[in-house]
């Protein structure tokens, strides 16, 4: 039997407890311990086996480490790799650098190849922000030290390091660093960066945490590539799909505009009006469409906002509503500039555009457009909608001025010179839809001064085309003939009060009847512009009147000559004309306000304006020459009748 205390037994115990402290991952100090309880006879055995198992001990730690760091490597390989985003990434290597070496801070710096230095891009641990924004020269400091040879640094003491060059002392002190390890970001040979590991304490970089940096550093710079390059093409991307989106909106503005096209082609060729092209324009880009003339007049008008009911009611833009003042400050806008003018909403309310519709450098009118949300394709839209518009109305002015020449010249024609050619005359008048074979009413009108012509006959034509009659101007008047004779001053009335609407002024119109027959519409041509004359002549602006209602005026105008009304006017006021004539006096005017004013001498002197005395000289003046009795009964009945004739025959 063997003894348990026998050199061999003693030796297998000594084994079997070294295997068990390196199972276990026993610190240094139990194998010291077990050296320690051993017997001088045992130690030269036991001293060259412990010896080994420390050996034994200090590689596997080594490999653990190494272990532990691929798996640590590996682990931040993986999530550098998910991250897209430049910014994740970088903050990703550096809080792992500063996790995996320990130290207290880790930061990375990017070379600038525009501006020929590296910065500080990304910290973790830093605490000032002088730091966080450092820039350096390429060679300068630790940093740029490696950025320029590429080669991993390190220092345990960088303020006192004599290796390179200090220029941002006051940063690195300022912060607290000591000991500071450099490794360089690298693809390939071009280096793009710096990754930094540093401590506020003195601390040694061993071999194998420099070759960890370095490690994390490759993977890092991979990781920056890769990020780099998936922001580049995701711009590419976010480009492609704006492109894409500019191309569709393209693409929906040509087609808008095709179909827009269409629409006014097909109303262009079919005659259409405003009416037609503010339906088409307001199913095509929606909302609410305005064509207003360059006075503000309301020519068409299609939409669901309650501008265009309002105006089409009033004729006119209201007033007040935002609406409407966004469309009328755009349409000013747009006439002044003669260029396209939006007017964005405010609060709840919608946009206004407008575009004006020109010929040459006549500004005809504006197409608006009201609507929440307005674009560049609606613009374009509207802009070419007021092409077409602009045709048109130049279409309907050349058909209207035709058509005006062409009344004119049968006017001319059949008051003028209506034994020219009748035969021909009669064929010409049933053209224009006037029979010459039945009664007409004939009527003339004019405003005072003889202003707005040409818009009295265009609205004397809408008038006359409604009753199936005749109308233009025919030697400074507007002449109107409807067919049928009955009611002349009812008709006279109805067309004085229409003109007067449409021009803004008052238009006084004047008529008769007359009988079948080119003759019979010559005399009452004459009776009609004389009954005119008589109106402006007696103040009446504006009325509408027949000879029969001006009582003693028009018997007067119709049974007696402009000679003998003459005569008539000499022999009653004559001495008082002569007076007036050689001294420039106002006898005239006086007689006529005292008759207005019914004999009332203080209400005639303020009519006058003068003095009260200044009207007893003129009274006393009139008297010295036609005698007392003409203030009295049938004296101053002829005396006021001959002053009116003599008004009359004047404004002839």
């Amino acid at each position: 039997m063997t003894n348990d205390l026998s050199p061999t037994n003693t030796g297998a115990q000594t084994a079997h407890r070294l295997l068990r402290l390196l199972r276990e991952g026993a610190a240094p100090e139990a194998y010291q311990a077990l050296l320690d309880g051993c017997s001088a006879d045992e130690l030269p055995c036991l001293g060259p086996l412990v010896e080994d198992a420390l050996h034994v001990r200090a590689q596997l730690e080594e490999r653990r480490r190494r272990e532990d760091e691929l798996a640590a490597l590996y682990e931040t390989a993986g999530d550098l790799s998910s991250l897209r985003d430049l910014e994740a990434v970088l903050q990703a290597i550096v809080r792992r650098a500063r996790g995996l070496l320990g130290t207290d801070t880790a930061y990375l710096m990017l070379n600038d190849a525009r501006r020929g230095d590296t910065y500080v891009r990304v910290t973790d641990g830093i605490r000032t922000d002088a730091f966080k924004h450092c820039r350096l020269a390429m060679g300068a400091g630790l940093g740029g030290l490696v950025a320029k040879t590429a080669v991993p640094y390190n220092t345990p003491d960088y303020l006192n390091d004599p290796r390179f060059a200090h220029t941002v002392d006051d940063v690195v002190r300022g912060e607290g660093l000591i000991a500071i390890q450099g490794v360089p970001l690298k693809l390939g040979k071009k280096v793009i960066g710096v990754l930094f590991a540093a401590n506020r304490s003195a601390r040694p970089f061993p071999e194998h945490e420099v070759a960890l940096l370095v490690s994390l550093a490759n993977h890092a710079a991979i990781a920056i590539e890769n990020a780099t390059l998936f922001q580049e093409v995701q711009r590419a991307v976010d480009d492609l799909t704006e492109a894409n989106a500019v191309i569709q909106a393209h693409s929906a503005s040509v087609e808008q505009a095709a179909s827009l096209h269409e629409r006014l082609t097909s109303i262009v060729l079919h005659g259409g009006g405003m009416a037609d092209v503010a339906q088409n324009l307001a199913a095509v880009l929606g909302g609410s469409i305005l064509v207003l003339a360059p006075d503000g007049r309301v020519m068409a008008g299609v939409g669901t906002d309650p501008v265009v009911e309002q105006a089409q009611a009033g004729g006119v833009l209201p007033e007040g509503s935002p609406a409407a003042r966004a469309v009328h400050e755009a349409c000013v806008l747009s006439a002044e500039s003669r260029r396209t003018r939006r007017i964005p909403g405010t609060g709840a309310a919608a946009s206004a555009c407008a575009t004006p519709i020109t010929a040459g450098t006549e500004v005809l009118g504006s197409l608006a457009l009201v609507r929440a949300r307005l674009d560049a394709a609606d613009v374009r839209s509207l802009e070419r909608a007021a092409l077409v518009t602009a045709l048109m109305l130049l279409s309907e002015r050349s058909v209207a001025e035709a058509e005006h020449r062409l009344r004119g010249e049968i006017l001319e024609d059949l008051l003028g010179a209506p034994h020219r050619d009748l035969e021909g005359l009669r064929r010409r008048a049933a053209l224009m839809g006037l029979d010459l074979g039945r009664p007409h009413t004939v009527l003339a009108a004019r405003c005072r001064g003889g202003g707005h012509r040409r818009a009295i006959a265009d609205a004397a034509t809408a008038f006359a085309a409604h009753a199936k009659g005749l109308a233009g101007e025919y030697r400074g008047d507007v002449i109107v003939l409807l067919p049928g004779d009955d009611a002349p001053a009812r008709t006279a009335c109805s067309l004085a009060d229409h003109l007067s609407r449409t021009v803004g002024g008052p238009v006084t119109v004047g008529s008769t009847s007359a009988a079948p027959g080119v003759d019979a519409l010559v005399a009452a041509h004459r009776d009609a512009a004389q009954c005119l004359g008589v109106l402006l002549a007696l103040d009446r602006d504006g009325e509408g009147a027949s000879l029969d209602e001006l009582g003693i005026y028009g018997l007067l105008f119709s049974q007696a000559g402009r000679d003998e009304l003459q005569r008539f006017v000499r022999c009653v006021i004559g001495p008082v004309l002569d007076y007036d004539e050689r001294r420039s006096g106002e006898l005239v005017r006086t007689l006529l306000a005292y008759f207005d004013c019914d004999a009332s001498l203080t209400r005639t002197a303020a009519g006058l304006f003068v003095h009260v005395n200044t009207l007893y000289q003129r009274i006393d003046r009139v008297t010295a020459l036609l005698g007392p009795q003409w203030r009295h009964g049938d004296h101053a009945l002829q005396v006021h009748l001959a002053l009116k004739v003599h008004s009359v025959l004047s404004a002839h």
